[in-house]
């Protein structure tokens, strides 16, 4: 046996992962895109909050604010995820160029929010998808067990339970079966879901005003409401709502960036199959990987808006989005997909867009769910873990949820950009022969990418203590920010150094293994 081959056994727990490079170019996109904003599942419960927080916010232009900010993030994840394609993403980089306490800090934040991810969709599916889907049919085949059933999904919390349960439990079989198998159900359950999206964009480009309303008020009427149940939803909160997008007012549009990036941030997170995606080495298939989700995210979010705004208009879905609203009577929340079923109200079409939610979560669960699992998997190669790791964490209200998700997802990228930036200073052995080596004039692309990208991250955090409805509820709970932050560093700086001292107890250095790359 090599000298080097005995140095590589006693670093690493052994000569190669056993991972397989099988996961393709549209296996990462829909990875990345199911992940960062599911546009069917994003479009029915997240954005048109906003309007409702902070009256006059423009959902489109915010939207393609997030896309501009998203340039530099995704540009600087590419060239990193590149330059050292290995299982465990961010955590590789910045054991390798800065220090390993950093690395587990940077990779904890990002694992902490993709758990905080999984819990959501988990939750997602029994409120969003089930309990409305159940709510519709029992009301299209009149059917009260039905609607009994559907209300307890969205609001009994044993019921949630079960419903989030159940999707945990079959999340799990499906990674057990292996990486292929994962994301042939992860591609099949988009595609369905994707369909039934598009199917109500259709509905909604050839459908009118008036229909909807007619509709809308048809089934209030069902359910208790009288007279024009429609303008009866604006007028109840009318003096609390904007009738019209306002761009130009910052107080409103800076938060809905935020409620916008919540989703749309994270089309970067294939980093996490570079150990498992083929041609790994190649920059520009991570640009085309990860632009092209991002791509599809902007565009469709965009259209869904405005096609839900010729149909029902701007200021009713800021009334009926504003809780409590007493005017609304249906026993469903107005997610997208019922109300854009409703604009034709014929029963194969709202079975089939109704029915298609239920395809959102599983798909957007997998990155949720892959990324800790390899993280712990990249932890132990390095001899950081003895085992694997079980997590569960529970939520609490769907908007602090995701909010404590970005921020612990800041902690990460702003690691990744200290990284990024001096790695052709740190290391230039490394640095001079990646695909990363790329300059514009004379200065590398990283050196101007992981500054802009530092700050796209303070902007969200700033969106946070601006404007505490976001997630901190008022503003004399600023200090939540630095300390939920602050947490999150410590505790992955905690694993490091319990790891490092039991490890050195058992004769392991595992120091030695941060000064060179690990093998495939």
């Amino acid at each position: 046996m090599s000298t080097a081959e005995t140095r590589d056994q006693q670093l690493f727990v052994r000569q190669s992962t056993g991972l397989v490079r099988e996961a393709n170019a549209f296996d990462a996109m829909v990875f990345n895109a199911v992940f960062s904003a599911p546009v069917g599942a994003t479009l029915a419960w997240g954005v048109f909050i906003a309007l409702a927080l902070f009256p006059g916010a423009d959902l489109v232009t915010a939207t393609l604010i997030a896309f501009v900010i998203n340039i530099p993030v995704l540009v600087m994840m590419a060239l990193m995820a590149a330059s050292m394609p290995r299982t465990g993403g961010d955590y590789v980089w910045v054991s390798r160029i800065l220090t390993p306490p950093l690395a587990t800090v940077s990779n904890f934040g990002a694992a902490f929010s993709a758990m905080i991810g999984a819990t959501f969709w988990a939750r997602y599916f029994p409120v969003f998808a089930l309990g409305p889907t159940l709510v519709t049919f029992g009301i299209f085949f009149h059917n009260n067990d039905l609607i009994a059933w559907g209300n307890r999904f969205q609001t009994d919390h044993a019921w949630i339970f079960l419903g989030g349960l159940f999707m945990i439990v079959l999340m799990t079989a499906i990674l057990i079966a292996g990486t292929k198998m994962t994301f042939r159900w992860q591609n099949t359950f988009w595609i369905i879901a994707s369909a039934g999206t598009f199917l109500a964009f259709i509905v909604l480009a050839f459908g009118s005003s008036h229909s909807f309303q007619s509709h809308f008020n048809q089934l209030s009427a069902r359910f208790g409401a009288h007279g024009d149940s429609y303008q009866h939803v604006i007028t109840a909160v009318r003096g609390s709502i904007s009738a019209h997008p306002n761009p130009g007012l910052m107080s409103s549009t800076l938060p809905a960036i935020f409620i916008i990036m919540t989703f749309m941030m994270w089309n970067w997170w294939s980093v996490y199959l570079s150990g498992e995606l083929k041609s790994a080495s190649n920059r520009n298939r991570h640009l085309k990987i990860m632009f092209s989700a991002l791509t599809w995210d902007v565009l469709f979010i965009c259209i869904g808006v405005l096609l839900i705004y010729k149909v029902a208009s701007y200021i009713f879905m800021s009334a009926v989005n504003t809780s409590p609203n007493p005017a609304y009577k249906i026993p469903t929340g107005p997610w997208y997909h019922f109300l854009a079923a409703l604009t034709v109200n014929v029963p194969v079409l709202t079975i089939l867009i109704v029915g298609s939610f239920l395809f959102w979560s599983l798909p957007a669960m997998v990155g949720n769910t892959f990324m800790p699992v390899r993280t712990v998997f990249a932890w132990a190669f390095d001899r950081l873990l003895p085992a694997m790791l079980v997590w569960s964490v529970l939520a609490t209200t769907f908007q602090t949820w995701l909010a404590l998700g970005v921020l612990a997802g800041v902690v990460c990228v702003w690691i990744v950009c200290v990284a990024a930036f001096t790695f052709p200073n740190r290391r230039p052995d490394l640095y001079q022969a990646s695909p990363a080596n790329i300059t514009w004039g004379k200065v590398p692309v990283l050196k101007i990418m992981a500054p802009l990208s530092f700050l796209v991250m303070c902007f969200l955090v700033y969106d946070v203590l601006k404007y505490p409805a976001l997630a901190i509820g008022t503003a004399s709970h600023w200090w939540y920010v630095p300390v939920f932050m602050g947490a999150t560093a410590l505790f992955g700086l905690l694993v490091y150094y319990v790891a490092k001292y039991v490890r050195r107890s058992q004769g392991v250095d595992v120091d030695l293994v941060y000064r060179e790359l690990p093998p495939e």
